[in-house]
């Protein structure tokens, strides 16, 4: 006998029963001028967080004081890679979020020095097409779920991040950093162009020129350039560390949420038809760039990569130029 989990039933000892909804939701609401039922929970159940979110890739605690969600990458013998188990993880987290309002500040750090290399970098030639595909797709959502989040976001990017790591960072709304972080989208080092945010996003939460010298070196980042660009909102020392992200959560706390939450959708919509035009492109160029398959070519022996000569890429992948009747030229593929 099947039965339709869409219509609520249960089929315990032979017969059908209806089972009653009782969504946890529904026990969440937050009322004005009065602590909600959800921080009042928190407070009584000290472990609450954690009994909540079973994650296997991420740790949670919730501070009660300023309303803030901390979320900490949790693989360090991934070097807290984004692999696609974290991935989904923070999907779902992140679902959970967006109806959880009383929430003033989501603060991700990591488990280690370094906040993440992004890709598994000793494995990358094992990676196929169709799986950084799907890396970098979800990866873009999720990113773009972050700049929509009722949340403000604030990220501690420590030692420094690379590859997919620097890209997750800019679904932040602030960044700090430890001094003398080393920060990189060095994507092109390893045969890969940045296609989760780091090209389209990137260009348009900083000065182009920077994303510009930023890419298409893939050196790590000046300290200085990474304040004055606005990448970073400042950097700490380890022993002030404390009281740089103490300060920053209370001045969130202190804000109207109301007009807080408006003001960081508005920001958002000034820039949303950029960021959706910019995600087409990153995949187009991502795909195209991928036909060379120059991530797989580094031998476990060897020190460098042997990357496929520009020239050659006619013989692989057929690119052409196609005339916009509307606007500048186009890339397909």
């Amino acid at each position: 006998m099947q039965l339709s989990l869409s219509k609520k039933r249960q089929f315990q000892g032979g017969k059908i029963r209806r089972v009653r909804r009782t969504p946890y939701v529904a026990t969440m609401r937050s009322e004005a001028n009065e602590e909600s039922v959800f921080f009042r929970r928190a407070k009584n159940q000290g472990r609450f967080m954690q009994t909540l979110f079973n994650y296997t890739t991420l740790s949670t605690r919730l501070e009660k004081s300023t309303r803030t969600l901390f979320v900490t990458l949790n693989r360090p013998d991934w070097n807290n890679a984004f692999r696609l188990e974290m991935l989904f993880e923070l999907e779902s987290l992140l679902a959970w979020c967006t109806s959880r309002v009383e929430i003033n500040t989501i603060f991700f750090d990591s488990s280690s020095a370094n906040f993440s290399t992004g890709l598994e970098l000793d494995a990358l030639s094992g990676l196929s097409a169709n799986a950084l595909d799907k890396i970098n797709t979800k990866l873009q959502k999720i990113i773009f779920s972050l700049m929509q989040l009722p949340q403000t976001v604030v990220m501690d990017l420590g030692a420094g991040c690379e590859t997919l790591g620097s890209e997750f960072a800019l679904g932040a709304d602030i960044r700090i950093a430890s001094h003398g972080t080393k920060i990189s989208f060095n994507h092109c080092q390893f045969g890969l162009v940045p296609a989760a945010g780091g090209m389209s996003m990137l260009s348009a939460l900083v000065p182009p020129s920077f994303a510009r010298s930023w890419v298409l070196t893939g050196n790590t980042i000046d300290e200085a350039a990474l304040t004055n660009s606005g990448f970073l909102k400042c950097t700490y020392d380890p022993s002030t560390r404390s009281d740089t992200i103490r300060d920053i959560l209370a001045n969130i706390a202190k804000v109207a949420p109301v007009q807080r939450i408006q003001a960081k959708l508005g920001l958002f919509e000034a820039l949303r038809a950029q960021f959706e035009n910019g995600i087409v492109m990153d995949r187009k160029v991502s795909k195209a760039s991928m036909v060379s398959e120059d991530w797989r070519t580094k031998k476990p022996e060897a020190k460098e990569f042997d990357f496929m000569p520009a020239k050659s890429l006619s013989y692989a992948v057929k690119l052409s130029l196609v005339k916009n009747e509307d606007g500048p030229s186009k890339l397909e593929h």
